[in-house]
């Protein structure tokens, strides 16, 4: 079994219109990030502007691609069982990812909820109707990891003892700046996940550009888990050796990535290693969701 422990549906963020007729990725600069491992020769930490510009703009036309067919297809087609599916509130809710998934054992929606409205009420239902997990993204929600709501929402949270992933990495998602990205610093979490160790702690891109940072929290916390999304080999390995083989965890980030790329690096990284591999791609996340 390999379970993808981050996907998402149809998110329509400023500047995407969902396009299920669009059924390829892009291959553009993206795709060459990809098919080079995710290593990167031409500079290090956050892309120059023209690069941002075009990397915001692909990533747009890969979100326009996320709905359920196409999850599932490409699913089939890299022999991906099942996945976890992350709404990103406003953008989409629990509920919208709840009713996506009705019927389809393969996808497991995790909750969002956002500061404006009764959040506290739509956690409720979102758990109590088959969520199995917590989605936070800092930069999309724009709210800083400082921020009072975050520390009463994983207080209001952890009484259902299931993982929360938060993006990490700074980038700036739309063509023009918005100048939210900085809430994307893994380091602005250290608070939040030292006030709550109980509480199992997904790092999503394990920091993006900057993944020594996370891997910095990892040593410093054992409820830190680091998933893999967008991340060279030579950073999963050493991952793996910060934190043990029980709190890394396998994710794409479809359909902003083609899943068969982190996965060809996450079987590098087990190499020989069955219990590995199997650990990576699927144990971890299920120890943590409920199989």
């Amino acid at each position: 079994m390999i379970v993808d422990a981050h996907t998402h549906l149809e998110l329509p963020i400023p500047g995407v219109t969902p396009d299920p007729s669009r059924r390829r990725p892009t291959h553009m600069l993206m795709w060459a990030y990809e098919v080079m491992g995710f290593r990167n020769p031409l500079w290090r930490g956050e892309p120059p502007e023209p690069a941002r510009v075009l990397i915001a703009a692909e990533n747009q036309l890969r979100l326009s691609m996320g709905s359920k067919e196409n999850l599932l297809r490409i699913m089939d087609r890299r022999g991906i069982s099942r996945a976890v599916v992350l709404p990103i509130a406003p953008y989409s809710t629990s509920l919208q990812y709840l009713e996506k998934c009705r019927g389809e054992p393969r996808l497991i929606p995790f909750a969002s909820v956002h500061p404006q409205g009764d959040w506290e009420k739509d956690l409720e239902y979102a758990m109590a109707n088959g969520c199995r997990g917590l989605k936070i993204h800092p930069i999309l929600q724009r709210i800083p990891p400082e921020s009072p709501f975050l520390f009463d929402l994983l207080e209001a949270f952890k009484r259902y003892r299931k993982p929360v992933v938060f993006h990490t990495g700074e980038f700036d998602y739309f063509v023009p700046r918005d100048g939210y990205s900085s809430y994307g610093d893994v380091r602005r979490l250290e608070k939040l996940i030292a006030a709550f160790p109980d509480l199992p702690i997904i790092l999503g891109h394990m920091g993006l550009y900057y993944p020594e940072r996370a891997l910095e929290l990892a040593r410093r916390h054992e409820n830190v888990y680091l998933e893999t999304s967008f991340q060279p080999l030579r950073v999963v390995k050493e991952a793996l050796r910060v934190a043990g083989r029980e709190r890394v965890i396998f994710g794409s980030d479809w359909p902003e990535s083609d899943p068969a790329f982190a996965l060809r690096i996450a079987r590098k990284a087990a190499g020989d290693d069955v219990d590995l591999w199997e650990r990576i791609t699927s144990r971890n996340i299920l120890s943590l969701i409920g199989g």
